[in-house]
């Protein structure tokens, strides 16, 4: 790297100024540095040109200080003032160097290093050579110094390039708030070849994930004054309670979509909870229906709540039937744990008869811990009527919106499992997939009762395995139906049927699906379970 040199100088020092730049010879011979004079250009517009030029490119600007240096208005007032300026702005290196005696103390340049030696003025040596060899000593070590400076610049501003060129890739792999394995590996080999350090890299990845960790960390924040708001406040959230959680939204800078997801989560949480802190205070509720022979009915308490009956619009393979969603209140009721089994059946049939007959064992698929199947509406009634004389409590078919009530058991989703089923949950035909579900076991046949997991209410069975009778009749949709839970009745000689059974597919296993027969109807995949009014002995 040569350094350009510029001399600012008075032309009444010309001799010297020669005798100066011979003896910077031997630096622009090695390279070190390129010499600039304006011995052969006359006085004009081309040499005030390329004085300018000259002064405004050097690397290192030489003062010759004298008495007519000092005196000169163009060195003083033009070279000197832009020389400092560049100086200052570390653009250049600018040395005085002391010719003759003068007095220079309060010059601008006076803070600066001069030379020669001691700033004693060449004139004053007794060699005069000795000085301008001291002189260009002092020159190349500047020039050296100066060398060094920009190197490292040089290399600096390209670490500097090579780390925002990293940064660059690191910010576009974090903007999902997390790094890859294929990403990280891709920025290794990109680490590798910019020449960046382990440090280095580390630095800059966390720094472009520190954004998304700050958004996280604001996330649980959030969601943990939700969980504490919303037992305060119940649901469904007031007014006055969704602003104060857009006042936490704007301080948190959180986006609407990550906000109506943690809302919605906690809202099942919320009702999840309620429905568990409902059955632990009615635990003591829970009670057992001696029927005879060593058969018992198992009793279940369903707290009341509000809940939307029906399916949403976007619900997949929803049936218009399921429409429209509408809000039903429902009084706390007791319901069977399990459909009633034939054992159950058995012994109930054997009771006295208050309107028809009942086949003591009806049943296709045989077992005494099977739903009992191929029963009618009307079976089922005469089975309620007789359970009610023997026991002295009401006994029916639920409401369908009891059913669909204690079916989702606070949940909103197609199936009190989620979003999806599986043949590991329920018995249905798996072949037959819903959503992202897979195909699984079609197993041709009901099967024992409580095998599978049972909702939040401690309720088995009531996705598959068999059709439940319901009391209400058939309407093709919700318009006009009752908002308290009880049964709608019509002149419609059709009943309703609700779960799904082991030989449909899952969609007509969901929550929300309706379906019906006539009252007389038999078939082995149907079935029901009771519900017991509460009060009554």
């Amino acid at each position: 790297m040569s350094l350009k040199v510029f001399c600012s100088y008075s032309h009444n020092d010309e001799p010297l100024k020669n005798e100066l730049v011979n003896h910077l010879t031997m630096l622009e011979r090695r390279g070190v540095i390129s010499t600039w004079h304006d011995r052969k250009i006359p006085p004009g517009r081309e040499w005030d040109q390329q004085i300018n030029e000259n002064l405004d490119t050097a690397d290192i600007i030489l003062l010759l200080v004298s008495s007519d240096f000092i005196a000169s208005k163009y060195c003083w007032g033009v070279e000197v003032t832009r020389a400092i300026e560049r100086h200052e702005a570390k653009e250049a290196c600018v040395i005085p160097i002391i010719l003759r005696k003068v007095s220079w103390q309060s010059a601008p340049f006076a803070k600066l290093q001069a030379l020669p030696k001691n700033a004693l003025p060449v004139k004053s040596w007794n060699d005069q050579d000795d000085a301008f060899t001291n002189i260009a000593e002092g020159i190349e070590f500047a020039a050296e110094q100066l060398i060094k400076e920009r190197e490292q610049k040089r290399l600096s501003r390209e670490r500097e390039a090579a780390i925002a060129e990293y940064r660059q890739h690191a910010e576009d792999f974090a903007s999902d708030g997390e790094i890859s394995l294929v990403e990280s590996e891709i920025l290794k080999d990109l680490q590798e070849k910019l020449k960046l350090t382990d440090i280095e890299a580390s630095i800059v990845r966390e720094k472009a994930l520190e954004p998304y960790g700050i958004y996280k960390k604001n996330i649980d924040k959030y969601r943990l004054f939700l969980i504490n708001f919303v037992d305060k406040q119940g649901y469904p959230l007031d007014e006055k309670a969704k602003n104060e959680l857009k006042k936490l939204q704007k301080y948190y800078v959180l986006k609407d979509g990550d906000v109506v997801r943690l809302e919605k989560e906690q809202e099942v949480e919320h009702q999840k909870r309620q429905a568990e802190q409902l059955l632990q205070e009615q635990k003591a509720e829970l009670f057992t229906e001696k029927l005879g022979n060593s058969v018992v009915l198992e009793i279940v308490p369903i707290p009341g709540g509000k809940f939307l009956m029906g399916s949403p619009d976007n619900e997949l393979e929803r049936y218009d039937s399921e429409s429209p969603q509408h809000t039903v209140t429902i009084q706390p009721f007791f319901m069977g744990k399990y459909p009633v089994t034939q054992s159950q059946w058995a012994v109930v049939a054997g009771l006295k008869k208050v309107n028809i007959d009942l086949n003591p064992d009806p049943s296709h698929f045989k077992g005494v811990n099977r739903p009992v199947d191929c029963v009618s509406w009307d079976d089922a009634i005469e089975f309620c009527a007789r359970l009610s004389n023997k026991t002295g409590k009401t006994y029916r078919l639920p409401s369908e919106a009891e059913w669909e009530y204690a079916c989702r058991a606070g949940t909103t989703t197609p199936f009190y499992f989620g979003e999806t089923i599986t043949t590991d949950l329920a018995n249905y035909n798996g072949n037959y997939i819903y959503g992202a579900g897979s195909k699984g076991e079609y197993r041709e046949q009901t099967t024992d009762v409580g095998i599978f997991l049972p909702n939040a209410f401690d309720l088995f069975d009531m996705h598959g395995n068999v059709f439940e009778w319901c009391h209400d009749a058939w309407h093709k949709n919700y318009n006009g139906s009752p908002a308290d839970g009880s049964p709608w009745m019509s002149d419609d000689g059709k009943r309703l049927l609700r779960s799904g059974s082991w030989d449909d597919s899952p969609r007509d296993c969901r929550s929300a699906f309706r379906l019906a027969y006539t009252r007389d109807y038999r078939f082995n995949c149907v079935s029901f379970r009771v519900v017991v009014i509460r009060g009554r002995t």
